[in-house]
């Protein structure tokens, strides 16, 4: 179907997230082809702020062994610049029995798992789960009993598809499960058209949704839609997607868990030829992030979790830690002081600890361990502006101060010295 057909009414929704570009590569049949599903996807994605950059080959009755070696469907694999590469096997081979499915379905669809990422490793294959027939596969059902219903058909459907998504570390849209799900609570939407087989507009409708929720790991709730679907069923349709897909990320193999990078570092003082001063930074604290890569702000960088570095003059430097996860990357970034070269060494005050650091609110110093009471201090912003002083330094209330990093220059007996910390 011409995209001119399919005339989306925009709901103005407001979105929490970032928008997003996805490259998708759809590799199916008919199932994929009619209603021209990946136009459809990229129109609910653009209603709601994001854009689906596709492309497709759709051959009537096709199966996952003949993409393995169709020279179309190679080529637009071998072009390697997608997000994702969706995989819909023909509609019935799925849920025939095990040992039919283990020889002509589950083996290609391993193949075509290895081409995908061979010509990009951070390609993600993504199956795309269909449904049963409207009244089971009748034409089987006296050789298959659970092809004889749609609900047995279902089943196993579910139950290959996943399969396949485990077999090849992949994920799973599962359509056919938000399919099941409208077709129990919503009896009046009509999802298949007059062949009881292939999806009617509100059934290519519900694969877009689903989709849209499986690529973008958002909510399709607020979407425009065909305007021949009324607003009662879309928003029905959105919200079981939403719902299906986002209350089982586990079992569809999902992972919308972004890297969140981040740090906290501690100040070592000079070292022992007091040439530079050391740092100890530390990534422990980030969450879903298996590699890391530090850039220390002075045209020096490195990699490791805990790691030290020597900075050769005193300022301020910006910090930035790019966290990896997989193929996905973010950044954390922090100002920090470099002050320790203000320490002379004949006046160096020796044995000072500051703590917590960071801290919320009070900052506690000791002096070999021993509490200190008898000092002065001057807290400096990293623009080395004096923000606050005192006497009595054994304990200074910073609960006020604005977040971030701040030096701490503590004298006693006329002897001084310099310490980071950092106000959350």
């Amino acid at each position: 179907m011409k995209k001119s057909a399919l005339l989306f009414l925009i709901i103005v929704s407001t979105t929490l997230f970032a928008q997003q570009t996805k490259r998708v590569l759809f590799l199916g049949n008919s199932y994929t082809g009619v209603n021209n599903l990946p136009q459809m996807v990229a129109d609910v994605a653009l209603s709601l702020g994001d854009t689906l950059i596709f492309d497709s080959n759709t051959p009537g009755g096709f199966t996952l062994n003949g993409h393995t070696t169709n020279a179309a469907s190679q080529s637009k694999i071998a072009i390697g610049t997608w997000d994702y590469v969706v995989l819909q096997e023909q509609s019935q081979l799925p849920a025939f029995p095990y040992s039919q499915f283990s020889t002509a379905s589950l083996p290609y669809s391993i193949t075509l798992s290895q081409q995908i990422r061979a010509a990009n490793s951070c390609t993600k294959p993504l199956f795309y789960m269909t449904w049963g027939r409207k009244n089971g596969d009748q034409a089987n059902c006296a050789s298959y009993p659970p092809l004889c219903t749609y609900g047995g058909m279902q089943g196993q459907l579910r139950e290959r598809y996943l399969l396949m998504g485990d077999t090849n570390n992949a994920s799973v849209s599962p359509v056919g499960a938000v399919w099941r799900e409208v077709r129990s609570n919503f009896p009046n939407i009509e999802l298949y058209s007059l062949d009881e087989s292939h999806p009617s507009l509100a059934g290519s409708y519900l694969a877009a949704c689903t989709f849209y929720a499986s690529i973008f790991k958002k909510s399709p709730v607020g979407a425009g839609f065909p305007g021949s679907i009324n607003l009662q069923d879309a928003q029905a349709i959105q919200q079981q997607a939403n719902q299906t897909v986002f209350d089982s990320l586990s079992v569809w193999m999902i992972d919308t868990l972004k890297p969140m990078p981040s740090f906290v570092y501690t100040d070592l003082g000079p070292n022992g030829s007091q040439t530079a001063c050391d740092f100890e930074f530390d990534a422990a604290t980030s969450l879903n992030v298996d590699s890391v890569y530090w850039d220390f702000g002075d045209g020096s960088g490195g990699s490791g979790f805990l790691v030290q570095h020597s900075y050769q003059a005193q300022g301020t430097y910006s910090v930035t830690l790019e966290g990896w996860k997989d193929c996905d990357s973010a950044s954390f970034g922090a100002t920090i002081m470099v002050g320790c070269f203000m320490d002379v060494e004949e006046n160096k005050l020796d044995g000072i600890k500051i703590y917590p650091n960071p801290t919320k609110d009070k900052l506690r110093m000791s002096q070999f361990g021993q509490g200190v009471a008898n000092g002065n201090y001057k807290i400096f912003d990293l623009t080395g502006k004096l923000i606050l002083k005192g006497e009595n330094s054994g304990e200074i209330n910073v609960s006020k101060l604005p977040a971030g990093s701040y030096l701490l220059r503590l004298i006693i007996n006329d002897k001084s010295t310099n310490q980071l910390f950092v106000k959350e």
